[in-house]
């Protein structure tokens, strides 16, 4: 008995409410088995549906405080449509692909599904990861969910074929390049230097630049500036304090602006099928909010992490519209290549392109006007 109630409550299968918080997180199959064992000899007949969230980010990071904090609150919140959730956060059950796995097999619900660590899966929702788009994390966010949205066209041609249905999005925009060594100031001081990148398109933005790009997750790229594995990397200043990379860099550019990161946090499509209608109508609304902390968030945090790096003794470039437009010179281009480069291999890339700047465009103007 008490073996098929592990299994049961491994497998996500229904029973009574049961929310895991952050620390109680690596107990959390246990915990929960043993709570559907107590229910069942209560003869407690509760079908709040249980959910598994898994991510690679410490609890303390931006993503987990203003995304995933925010979303376990509302949906395991008492009443109509209430959702349990066991949330597994830093890497415990595998790396950022090993996760969307366990999704796509059933054995979790919720994951991450960045497009730049998953570039062979998810090609064209690296459309953020180009150069010169949006600047702003709300316009970015706001205009990419249109087009993960059910019948956006990232929904269509890249989640929904994988099984899986975005819940909600960070976007990290306006990444710079951050060195330990060479001050970079146009884009001949990028030749031969190594950067961290978070892959995909981002990969080829850096080498447009002469650099040689190496992909690798934020968590790895602190030990890898510290042992010089690499000379520098491509990051958002929001990022930059959470892995106390100020304590390794020297000198980073200042409105270079080289792309975004894009996290889409998705839920396993025979999961959602199996969830009520009140049930989704909860998570769907605990989505959205999710969406706008974040947003709200990363914009509070860039300028916050640029006065921490200053005050580490990192030096700025700030740019100057001529040296942006020499950068421009190598980035712009890149758009339309990597546009073309999809359409030839049968993938709409310049149709995703123009919904993404179209979408961009429409967020901008609308914010302006706030």
């Amino acid at each position: 008995m008490v073996d098929d109630d592990i299994r049961r409550a491994r497998s996500g299968l229904r029973g009574g409410r049961r929310l895991v918080r952050p620390a109680r997180a690596a107990a959390a199959a246990l915990v929960v088995a043993a709570t559907g064992l107590l229910s069942a000899c209560a003869g407690d007949t509760d079908d709040t549906a249980v959910l598994k969230l898994a991510d690679n980010y410490a609890t303390s990071h931006m993503f987990a405080r203003y995304g995933v904090e925010g979303f376990i609150e509302d949906v395991t919140e008492p009443g109509t449509g209430e959702v349990g959730i066991e949330y597994y956060p830093a890497g415990q059950l595998g790396s950022a692909r090993d996760i969307v796995n366990l999704a796509q097999a059933g054995s979790l619900e919720i994951t991450p599904a960045a497009p730049s660590y998953l570039s062979d899966q998810l090609p064209l929702s690296s459309v953020t990861d180009l150069p010169g788009l949006a600047e702003d994390s709300c316009v970015a966010s706001a205009a990419f969910r249109e087009l993960l949205d059910e019948g956006g066209v990232l929904y269509e041609e890249e989640y929904a074929p994988r099984g899986l249905r975005p819940l909600w999005v960070a976007v990290i925009p306006s990444y710079e390049i951050m060195t330990a060594s060479r001050q970079v100031e146009t884009p001949e001081d990028m030749e031969g230097l190594t950067i961290r990148s978070s892959g995909g398109a981002m990969d080829t933005n850096i080498a447009a630049l002469g650099g040689a790009p190496v992909s690798m997750t934020a968590a790895d790229a602190y030990e890898a500036l510290s042992r010089h594995t690499v000379d520098g990397i491509s990051f958002p200043y929001a990022s930059v304090t959470p892995y106390k990379l100020q304590e390794v860099l020297n000198h980073s550019t200042k409105g270079l602006n080289l792309g975004s990161f894009a996290m889409p946090y998705v839920i396993a499509e025979d999961a959602w099928q199996e969830l009520s209608a009140e049930q989704q109508d909860r998570i769907t609304s605990a989505a959205d909010a999710a969406s706008q902390r974040l947003c709200e968030g990363i914009t509070e945090e860039n300028p916050a992490s640029e006065e921490l790096m200053r005050d580490a003794g990192v030096t700025f470039t700030e740019l100057t519209e001529p040296q942006i437009e020499e950068f421009a010179d190598y980035l712009e281009p890149l758009r339309q290549e990597w546009a073309a480069e999809l359409d030839a291999a049968g993938r709409p890339g310049t149709e995703v392109l123009d919904a993404y700047e179209d979408a961009v465009a429409r967020h901008e103007a609308a914010a302006e006007e706030r």
